[in-house]
């Protein structure tokens, strides 16, 4: 079964991955619908980044390596249910 959570995100990831290949080589991608909110060296960066643009509850961001081809399925029950997360400071 396919989730439908990030549709957009994964989408316009896959119909622009060269060009975001071309303009941010190796870099992990913080994506919200069609726009790239930022790229970072690390995978930890760009979620810890996200959480901070993205603080409601609920809100949903993909990070995603440029390098990436497969569309990996990451689970994290304590995010999905609402425990609240802290980013250091």
């Amino acid at each position: 079964m396919t989730s439908s959570l990030l549709v957009e995100e994964r989408r316009f990831l896959r119909e622009n991955q060269a060009a975001l290949r071309r303009k941010h080589p190796g870099k992990y991608l913080l994506v919200k619908g069609t726009a790239v909110h930022g790229a970072y060296e690390t995978r930890d960066e760009a979620i810890t980044a996200g959480v901070r643009m993205f603080p409601e509850p609920g809100a949903a961001f993909l990070v995603r390596s440029v390098e990436d081809v497969d569309d990996p399925v990451v689970s994290n029950p304590a995010l999905s249910i609402g425990v609240p997360f802290t980013c250091p400071t």
